[in-house]
């Protein structure tokens, strides 16, 4: 591909500058926290079998897309993600070409012998190539809520009378919600491991991954907690980036179902975002759980598909199910 009469180069980086990164990303519409450069770092001091980059595309020296691509080492071989953990990691670029250009670099990697898996999350229309042979995709979903409003509007026509009720209740209960900070993350971690037990995937994680987290407030992670007395009843880790906002995880104590906890703490998550200028914020998938989707839907969220493609060679398929 020539852009301006030079040839666009891709590769894969791991030493791309942050704010060269930071200056482009923040200039995409489509940029999510996933983007960042802060969440490649911290998966990065969270798990020493990552290998964390970028793919580039540059015209010359100038950056013109990029896409977050984590390689994780299983002895001798990899995994090939954009990104871990269900995470977006769509290709930014300043055009079609260079989003395809992304991609096929993403699938070149993926051709090694020693990649049995790889796996990108397209969260947003991305100008995709022809899928290689081997390669699959599919749909999954997510809820969001659009923000174009005023806290107030949204509190009182966004969200179900019936769950509106129930945090003017934990109000009134003497439930407080506040951001936690390092000094919280014991009453944090005992919360969510006792909610994580059940959940499958990589849960549950380390707690050094959440003591990175909870180090990264300056660059968009809060941690709100909801406390009956001195004690946590539930937590919320959200994503604040440009005019995108992300549920990422949570941590309920049984006590927190007395009092839909769980709502309240979405809530505060909310106004943090309309008071920030966010238009849309994201809770996540449910994973085919109807009572989630209830939940999200009460909050006001709508569902939104998007495309994941990927590709995972059989003997490792089937090594997995062993």
């Amino acid at each position: 591909m020539r852009e301006g009469g030079r040839a666009v180069k891709t590769r894969f980086e791991t030493d791309t500058p942050r704010t060269e990164v930071l200056e482009f990303v923040r200039a995409r519409r489509g940029a999510t926290f996933f983007h960042s450069p802060a969440w490649l770092e911290i998966l990065a001091e969270s798990f020493p079998a990552f290998r964390c980059g970028w793919l580039t595309a540059r015209n010359g020296a100038s950056l013109s897309g990029l896409m977050p691509v984590v390689l994780i080492a299983h002895g001798p071989v990899y995994t090939l993600q954009s990104l871990p953990f269900g995470t977006y990691g769509h290709p930014l670029a300043e055009g079609g070409d260079a989003q395809r250009r992304l991609l096929e670099a993403f699938f070149e990697l993926a051709r090694s012998p020693r990649c049995v898996l790889a796996i990108a999350n397209l969260f947003e229309a991305v100008a995709q190539p022809r899928l290689p042979r081997g390669w699959r995709e599919r749909t999954e979903e997510c809820r969001l809520v659009r923000l174009d409003c005023t806290f107030e509007e949204y509190r009182s026509a966004r969200i179900s009378r019936k769950r509106r009720q129930l945090c003017n209740r934990c109000e009134r209960e003497g439930v407080a919600a506040r951001l936690l900070d390092l000094a919280d993350i014991e009453q944090f971690y005992s919360v969510y491991l006792g909610g994580a037990a059940g959940w499958g995937g990589g849960h549950p994680y380390p707690r050094r991954f959440f003591e990175s987290l909870f180090r990264r407030r300056e660059e968009g992670v809060l941690v709100w907690g909801a406390f009956l007395g001195d004690a946590l009843i539930a937590a919320h880790v959200d994503f604040y980036f440009g005019r995108a906002a992300q549920a990422w995880q949570a941590g309920i104590a049984p006590l927190a179902r007395e009092f839909d906890a769980a709502a309240f703490l979405v809530l505060h998550a909310i106004r943090e975002a309309i008071e920030r200028g966010v238009a849309v914020f994201n809770l996540g998938s449910s994973g085919g759980d109807g009572g989630m989707i209830f939940f999200k839907e009460s909050m006001g969220a709508e569902e939104r598909r998007y495309r994941v493609i990927e590709r995972e060679r059989g003997w490792w398929r089937w090594l997995r199910r062993i």
